[in-house]
């Protein structure tokens, strides 16, 4: 799918607030949130490598990997690892994405010590068997078929081309055909070995537990895995560059654009105007891209604006279907309406609108254990743990002039970054 202490005795946090992290001696993070309205739970391991790690000879094999961890372990045959979870009403399935690659089992309270047992044994002991890897082969080829012919997926990717031109945000998730149908068994494995290591790992369990019984597993389990240094972080701060416009001809039938500017670590505070501002520019109906774009002007059929950080260079992005015709003046007026909130900012109406906005989906990313085990799972990985409790008060201090100042920061003059997929040959 395409998406730091000793353990020692010690009080866990438990009900609905919030979790305890603890650092196992061979580096491997544990966070676990007890909450007892549901006999569920939910287990995930994230994994701190995607394609970012990858070199030209391994693009893909973060996703390939995640394909092939579950075709059997050392303790488990491929067959019984899934009818074992499905049996006792389980979901298993994993995902991909640039920074990380997440791992997960969903199941009812009375089976989360075989959903740990499965997990730990898959990040350590993945058999990788030769015949599964040529089985898998084709339907990931298929897959990256598939997402060539997506506009979406191709737009998203040549975007990235435009904004990054020298980190690796630049590279595809989904990888490269042609690594794919050559790469080795030995190759995958030596991968496998050196990023699926305990430093690389936060194990995030959420749901109807006991701490300290989910502690005792996880030192049965994941706490014996040998410590392993976890290999160099790669270079993620795009350095400033003059604006790249890339275009490419598809058979589509009206031109998809994408644009933006880099923004914030995710580290930074100034993330929480980051939000704010893509709110108010082209967060909905209500936003003033598409009012003025999509009802006055009637240029676009579609515009919107989001923004992300990352653990390098964030991303502030515009995206929008139009008439191929339509180009030139929808990119000046979207220009316009950016100049003129760095000038002038937003009305009190349009900040309180943006700060309900962002609370309710904040809440609502938060309603299932496998959403809050997510959470605190990806914040931590990302070294911003306490973003979880601050969130909602971040928003909520954002003022005009934050908005205001965090476009004359990050869009500095030197125009877009964009990409276009017209119709064409």
């Amino acid at each position: 799918m395409i998406l730091l202490f000793i353990i020692a005795p010690c009080a866990f946090a438990s009900g609905k607030k919030g979790v305890l992290p603890v650092q196992l001696d061979n580096g491997l993070t544990l966070l676990i949130k007890e909450d007892h309205s549901q006999p569920l739970v939910t287990v995930q391991v994230w994994v701190k490598t995607g394609s970012v790690n990858e070199t030209p000879r391994t693009a893909g094999l973060s996703h390939f990997l995640e394909h092939l961890i579950f075709k059997g372990t050392k303790l488990y045959p491929a067959d019984e690892i899934t009818r074992r979870t499905e049996t006792q009403g389980g979901v298993i399935n994993a995902a991909t994405s640039k920074e990380f690659t997440q791992y997960y089992i969903d199941i009812r309270k009375e089976a989360v010590e075989d959903a740990v047992r499965i997990l730990a044994d898959a990040m350590e002991n993945a058999l990788l068997p030769a015949a599964e890897i040529d089985k898998e082969r084709p339907v990931v080829i298929e897959e990256i078929r598939r997402h060539a012919d997506n506009p979406g997926a191709m737009l998203y990717d040549l975007f990235s081309e435009a904004m990054f031109t020298v980190t690796p945000y630049r590279s595809s998730v989904i990888g490269s055909e042609e690594v794919i149908r050559t790469v080795s068994r030995k190759e995958i494995e030596d991968y496998y070995k050196k990023h699926y290591v305990p430093a690389n790992m936060f194990v995030s369990i959420a749901g109807d537990v006991d701490a300290a019984a989910m502690r005792k597993i996880v030192n049965e389990t994941f706490a014996k895995q040998p410590g392993k240094n976890p290999p160099p972080e790669p270079g993620l701060v795009e350095p400033p560059h003059e604006s790249v416009s890339l275009q490419t001809k598809k058979a589509v039938e009206q031109a998809y654009w994408m644009a933006g500017f880099t923004g914030p670590t995710i580290t930074s505070d100034d993330q929480f105007a980051g939000d704010i501002t893509s709110v108010i520019l082209g967060g909905g109906r209500s936003s003033r891209l598409f009012r003025t774009l999509r009802e006055e002007k009637q240029i676009v059929y579609s515009i919107g604006t989001s923004f992300w950080s990352q653990r390098g260079s964030g991303v502030f992005a515009i995206s929008g279907v139009f008439a191929p015709e339509k180009e030139n003046e929808t990119i000046t007026a979207t220009l316009l309406e950016i100049k003129r909130l760095a000038d002038e900012g937003p009305t009190e109406e349009e900040l309180r609108r943006a700060k309900t906005a962002l609370e309710s989906q904040w809440y609502f990313g938060k309603e299932t254990f496998h959403d809050q085990a997510s959470l605190y799972a990806y914040w931590h990985m990302q070294g911003n743990p306490s973003m979880v409790e601050r969130y909602i008060e971040g928003t909520e201090r954002v003022t005009a002039g934050d908005v205001k100042n965090f476009l004359k920061k990050y869009f500095t003059g030197k125009g877009f970054n964009q990409a276009i997929l017209a119709p064409g040959k």
